[in-house]
């Protein structure tokens, strides 16, 4: 490195020494060149290329004649001193190959579907839905773009993903089995131990370490590229954007961050919170990451690709702890109702609850039949907050697949309205209902609990509902079942909030 630094000093170069280091591997692994298609190649000037072959060749590194070529004492620099010696070079190159690389990716899957499989369940307390393999290895492949890779300190900040195993596995399939440049840092325990084993197993060193981000500490610049999929909030982008820009070496350092699209305002603030801390976006691959279970984030999530530059800093400072909520669901807690397909058997799951998924549930199986198929009925959002005052619930109904002829008549809507009313025990002030031409309903009961409204599209089959009482209201049950029941809905839907300030 220190001829290379020579080399730098002498180009008068403002780039970091690692640029010329990239060219060097391109150089070996690529066998000769032109000078115009390294330059593609690595997006430097032609001039910077041209300056740099130069040097090599007063350094006695490169041939002094044709195309841009290693001579054998640059090719022994590359192999002993980056370590390059036992990289399959035509394997490396094939991958520039569509048919060559999709073999690859498939050879990577075979190896790594039963580490997959057998991988830790998801905690999702912290957030974690597990990508699928292909896009890790998807991910694997875009770090492998960058012949550099082989020497560059890569950290996972959380990797439930096992993106690490995955470059692994394409490491040693490319001869490269000594590394010991791939670091995961994770708050998960049994995750950690995890990767250890596999990597253990395989005979690779992968290095990792129990780390809690909101706690103050020492984060040493020493990586290249961190990649980190954080959880879905803004605050836990905050910190964990924060962190990874703490580990990042240098100005050519890069962060490979995983976040799923959100509403347009939202987007704005991650916008504002790149250029805030001085990021350059390289990169943005839309809909790069595919998930089992991210349902909250649609199971996809976009790639940002960027650039650490000499100015960028983070917004949270190791130096300090940070206090803030960062998951989701202690951000916005909620439980989720199913409903048993066989027995019929309403199940709640989420937080709080001893069964926190859907896939835990099916594990679980019902508690009363043992069936493992279940209908998604709704969920309420949990208040966790003492400062709140509590001044009502109210529930949001989305009746699917209705009786068309009770949607379109206004006398059957009142009289159900108003059963079910008396069913579960509401005052009824006053009532109105008004029918629409050439169909449809809309209705209103103004309760001394407060309303109960309706709205029917007969085109559709479906009925729009909502509830608000100022008071326990202890006839959940009965309030569903009748709506369900009085207007033959096949399907339904509702949600719990608990209103106040």
């Amino acid at each position: 490195m220190n001829k290379l630094n020579n080399i730098k000093d002498n180009m008068k170069l403002s780039h970091p020494v690692e640029i010329l280091e990239e060219l060097l591997i391109r150089l070996y692994l690529y066998g000769h060149t032109s000078n115009r298609d390294l330059s593609l190649n690595s997006k430097l000037p032609i001039p910077i290329i041209s300056a740099f072959k130069k040097e090599l060749i007063k350094y006695d590194y490169a041939e002094n004649k044709g195309v841009f070529k290693l001579n054998s004492i640059g090719v022994k620099y590359v192999q002993d001193e980056l370590g390059y010696q036992s990289i399959n070079i035509n394997k490396y190159n094939l991958l520039s190959s569509e048919e060559k690389r999709e073999e690859f990716e498939k050879e990577l899957s075979v190896l790594l579907e039963p580490i997959y499989n057998s991988r830790p369940q998801v905690n999702v307390l912290l957030d974690q839905a597990h990508a699928t393999l292909e896009t890790s290895i998807r991910r694997v492949i875009l770090l492998l773009n960058n012949p550099r890779v082989f020497k560059r300190n890569i950290l996972f900040l959380g990797d439930d993903d096992l993106t690490s195993l995955a470059l692994m596995m394409a490491f040693k399939k490319l001869g490269y089995d000594c590394s010991r440049n791939i670091f995961v840092k994770d708050i998960d325990q049994d995750l950690l131990t995890f990767i250890r084993d596999v990597a253990e197993q395989n005979n690779f060193v992968i290095n990792t370490e129990y780390l809690d981000l909101k706690l103050s500490n020492v984060y040493t610049k020493n990586f290249d590229i961190v990649l980190t999929d954080p959880p879905y909030t803004l605050s836990g982008l905050k910190l964990f954007l924060s962190r990874a820009i703490s580990f990042t070496k240098n100005d050519n350092s890069e962060i490979l961050l995983s976040f799923g699209q959100k509403k347009p305002i939202e987007n704005q603030e991650v916008q504002r919170l790149f250029n805030n801390q001085n990021l350059l976006i390289k990169h943005i691959y839309p809909q790069f990451n595919k998930y089992h279970g991210g349902s909250i984030i649609s199971n996809v999530s976009d790639l940002y690709v960027l650039s650490v530059t000499p100015q960028t800093y983070p917004t949270i400072s190791g130096e300090n702890n940070y206090s803030d909520k960062i998951y989701t669901g202690e951000i916005n807690p909620r439980i989720k109702f199913y409903q048993c397909k066989s027995c019929n058997n309403m199940i709640t799951i989420g937080y709080g609850k001893n069964i926190l998924t859907i896939e835990q549930l099916i594990e679980a199986t019902c508690n009363k039949c043992h069936g493992t198929k279940f209908q998604y009925r709704g969920q309420e959002k949990v208040s966790t907050s003492d400062n709140t005052r509590q001044l009502g619930t109210h529930m949001i109904i989305d009746m699917k697949d209705c009786n068309v002829e009770v949607l379109k008549s206004v006398s059957a809507i009142e009289k159900i309205m108003l059963d079910i009313a008396q069913q579960c025990e509401l005052n009824v002030i006053i009532h109105n209902f008004h029918q629409f031409q050439p169909w449809g309903v809309s209705g209103a009961l103004i309760l001394a609990e407060s309303h109960f409204t309706i709205h029917t599209w007969p085109e559709h089959q479906y009925a729009a509902l909502d509830l608000f009482v100022c008071n326990e209201f202890k006839h959940q049950d009965t309030f569903m079942i009748q709506l369900q029941t009085q207007l033959n809905a096949q399907e339904y839907e509702y949600k719990i909030l608990q209103r106040g300030f």
